[in-house]
Order: structure tokens, then C-alpha cells, then sequence
């Protein structure tokens, strides 16, 4: 197991920086998954780890020991693209025994480290196969194979489960961190896809403009964004802005439109006068009798996505997306009560926060 420190690593093209001085500490053993959007340096960084790419300031170190100007053959990587990479004219066994072959490994120990790999992969039944005689998972778990029988410090897996279905994407997903957490590699994983980021890793690295916007526990990222921009970016967010009645030891009460109020608990700042702006989750927010409601609103449309129905409701605070059980169906048009779990509605701070794990 390797750590992974990233100090202050900047990758420019030219005058564009698509990384810009970012820092980032990966412990033995953990899976962390960079997130974000398109063109938001989180392949970069991934090739700068890999040395794919020359890194233009800063520094990479294993275990402490810097590594920033190795060739990637020289950094004791195993890595898995999304294109698979595998080779048509060889069998599973063969791909598994690439690798090894290349390193100049005795013949023997090739029999053996590939017999283990293709077990702990779930290939074994398969290794005179090649690739074209198999499915999508399949293919995938030969690359993890290939990648895991080198035996490398790091595992690196760039957008790895892009190219599946749906149902095989979620099948893929268990079978990735249940093999990390059996073998126990140091593992960076680059996904835009905020389910796998958040059911599959320790830790989540949301990014944007080639910088770090948040590091932290997938909870934490999705209960507690440290901007505006991560709440929006990892699942829906409302975003609503109140006014500050009071502030006190107990909390803060905010006044809703028509008279409801909310009693934020803890000791979320704003002087009474001002406005604060929170975060709450669909889910955090049900749809009650309008009598004696915190807020009013109006069904405007109503979604069925099989575990729950999305409501998109018209308020005084602009429209929400509230999520209610299927077995409470409330039809477009009609008017509703809204009540707010206040328990877990979160402040947001402007910019970029400055929370525990959050990058400055």
C-alpha cells in the first residue's frame, strides 16, 4: 500500500492552466475518486499521476519519495482506461500475461501470478477466451486483472465503466470495491458519473477549472457542500434565501414567505436583517396539508422514477424539487403544504469554503 502526496501541481498548455496548483494527500489504501465535469482537470491529473503527461510545476511523491520526472513504466502503476486497451489477438490469459512477460518475470511465477489474477478477477473459467468472446464486464475485469497481476503500488482507473449499460455499470461497481478492499491498493478513480464517485470511495475530490473545490467523505460532500457550486454539481440542491429574524444560542429563525418560520440549530452565522442562503436536498423537504404549513406552493409537475415521485413545486421562494413516496400521490395542479427537516438544511458560504477538507 502507497501513499500519494500531490504539492501544488500545475499542468499548463500553453498559457492555459489546466491544473492550477492543486494539493492533494491519498493514504495507503484509499479509494479516491475525482469528480467533476468535463474539462475540469481530473484525467489530467490522473495522467500527471500516471506520467502520461509532463507536469509543469509542483511535485508527485510516493511514500514520500518523488517521483514527478519517472516514466510511467518506472512509477510501479497498474492502470485501467476506458477503451479497455486489451489485445484482440490474445487470449485472457495471454493480456494477463503481457505485463509480466514485459517485466522479464520467470515463467513459472507467470503461471502463477496470472492463475491468481484471473481467480480474483472471476476470469478463471474464461482464460483461453479472447476479447471479442466476451461481454462488456467481462472485458473490464480482464483489464482490472491485467492491471492487478503486475502488482502495482497504485491503481489508477480512468472513467473504467463509461462504456456499460446501465445494470452492468451498477454490477461493475461492487465488483471494483470489493476487489480494491480484498487486495487494499492505494486507488485514485476519475468518474463524472456522481453515483460511482459517491457508493464506491472513501474519499470524493470534486474539482472545477482545474482546481479543488472539496475533498472529503462522499457524506460529507453531499450533506455538508463546501460551495454553492459542489451542492448544485453532487445531486440536486435547492437553493434557498432567507431572511435572519434572530440569531441566538438555540440557532437561527429565518422567516419563509407567508409567515412560516425555520429554527436553523447550531451556530450558522447572520445577524438579524440579513439574508442566508441554505442548501436543502428534495429529500429533505415533504409535502404536508397546506394548513398550517411552514411554506405554500403549487404541484407544477410531477415525475414518476420508479423509487419516488419528483415534484416540481411553485413557492414564494422560487420553485423546488421535492421527492415523495409513491404511495403519496399528489396530482399537477393541485396546492401543498411544505415542511423542512431544519436538522439537515446546510448554510452555504460564498467562494470557496474553508470547511475540514476542503481546498483553499
Amino acid at each position: 500500500m502507497t501513499e500519494v502526496s500531490i504539492l501544488s501541481l500545475v499542468k499548463s498548455y500553453g498559457k492555459a492552466e489546466a491544473l492550477k496548483g492543486i494539493s492533494l494527500n491519498i493514504d495507503h489504501g484509499e479509494f479516491v475518486s475525482l469528480l467533476g465535469p468535463s474539462g475540469c482537470g481530473k484525467s489530467t491529473t490522473l495522467k500527471c499521476i500516471a506520467g502520461f503527461e509532463e507536469i509543469t510545476d509542483g511535485k508527485i511523491l510516493f511514500d514520500n519519495k518523488d517521483i514527478s520526472r519517472k516514466l510511467p513504466e518506472d512509477r510501479d502503476i497498474g492502470m485501467v482506461f476506458q477503451s479497455y486497451a486489451l489485445f484482440p489477438h490474445m487470449t485472457v490469459a495471454q493480456n494477463l500475461a503481457f505485463g509480466l512477460e514485459m517485466r522479464r518475470v520467470p515463467r513459472a511465477e507467470i503461471k502463477q501470478r496470472v492463475a491468481r489474477a484471473m481467480d480474483m478477477v472471476q476470469l478463471t473459467k474464461y482464460a483461453d477466451r479472447y476479447p471479442k468472446m466476451l461481454s462488456g464486464g467481462q472485458q473490464q475485469r480482464v483489464a482490472l486483472g491485467r492491471a492487478l497481476v503486475i502488482e502495482p503500488a497504485i491503481l489508477l482507473l480512468d472513467e473504467p465503466l463509461a462504456n456499460l449499460d446501465a445494470k452492468l455499470r451498477d454490477e461493475m461497481r461492487g465488483f471494483i470495491r470489493d476487489l480494491q478492499k480484498r487486495v487494499g491498493i492505494t486507488t485514485i478513480y476519475v468518474t463524472h458519473d456522481q453515483d460511482e464517485a459517491m457508493t464506491m470511495s472513501d474519499r470524493v475530490v470534486v474539482m472545477f477549472n482545474g482546481a479543488i473545490a472539496q475533498a472529503a467523505r462522499p457524506e460529507d460532500v453531499y450533506n455538508h457542500p463546501a460551495t454553492e457550486e459542489v451542492a448544485k454539481f453532487v445531486g440536486n440542491a435547492n437553493i434557498l434565501e432567507l431572511p435572519v429574524a434572530a440569531q441566538g444560542a438555540e440557532g437561527t429563525l429565518l422567516t419563509l414567505p407567508g409567515g412560516g418560520t425555520l429554527n436553523l440549530p447550531g451556530t450558522a452565522s447572520g445577524q438579524a436583517g440579513s439574508l442566508m442562503r441554505l442548501m436543502a436536498r428534495p429529500e429533505q423537504i415533504a409535502l404536508v396539508d397546506p394548513s398550517g404549513a411552514q411554506l405554500g406552493g403549487r404541484i407544477a409537475k410531477r415525475y414518476f422514477s420508479g423509487g419516488h415521485i419528483e415534484y416540481h413545486v411553485d413557492t414564494d421562494c422560487g420553485p423546488l424539487l421535492v421527492l415523495g413516496p409513491t404511495s403519496q400521490t399528489v396530482a399537477e395542479g393541485q396546492a401543498v403544504g411544505l415542511s423542512f427537516d431544519a436538522q439537515r438544511l446546510w448554510p452555504m458560504q460564498g467562494g470557496v469554503g474553508t470547511a475540514s477538507g476542503v481546498a483553499a
